[in-house]
């Protein structure tokens, strides 16, 4: 992995990829070195659905950098906005489920939006290429419903 272009090396070499997951999730010790490389200077609290938010100017959320993933020699990349997305009332919600029980990176739909996914069960092979909306901008009812008041995914419960 890369962040901004520097490597980034994860806690762990084991990556899944799985389209029933909402949101990546990955192991504590990376959300942690990921918040500190970026938010350790920024106002940030636990949402009641458990991910993080953050005070942002339009500035500083564009100034967050995507993330390259490079998986059998090709690289991938997520986009700022698929993990650090900034809504209309100057809150910004980081888009990674962790916990100390999450060993392994899941790549989920927030990796997936830009890349159609091919699961070969035949040969224990996937595939990615761009989808049509590589690099279009996102809904915003990711956010809006991230800032609500819901706790649809409040992982502490589970």
């Amino acid at each position: 992995m890369e962040i901004n272009g520097e490597p980034f090396n994860p806690a762990t070499n084991i990556m899944m990829a799985d389209s029933g997951t909402s949101l990546n999730m990955i192991p504590d010790s990376d959300f942690n070195r990921i918040q500190a490389m970026f938010f350790a200077d920024k106002h940030c609290w636990v949402l009641p659905n458990t991910l993080t938010a953050c005070d942002c100017t339009q500035a500083e959320h564009d100034a967050i950098p995507g993330i390259d993933f490079k998986i059998a020699g090709n690289q991938y990349t997520m986009p700022r906005d698929l993990w650090y997305e900034r809504g209309a009332n100057g809150m910004c919600v980081i888009k990674f489920m962790h916990g100390p029980s999450k060993g392994n990176w899941i790549l989920g739909l927030n990796f997936f939006t830009n890349y159609y996914t091919v699961f070969d069960y035949e040969t224990k092979r996937i595939g990615f290429a761009e989808s049509i909306k590589f690099g279009k901008a996102n809904s915003k009812t990711f956010i809006e419903w991230a800032t609500s008041a819901s706790t649809l995914m409040n992982l502490v419960s589970m």
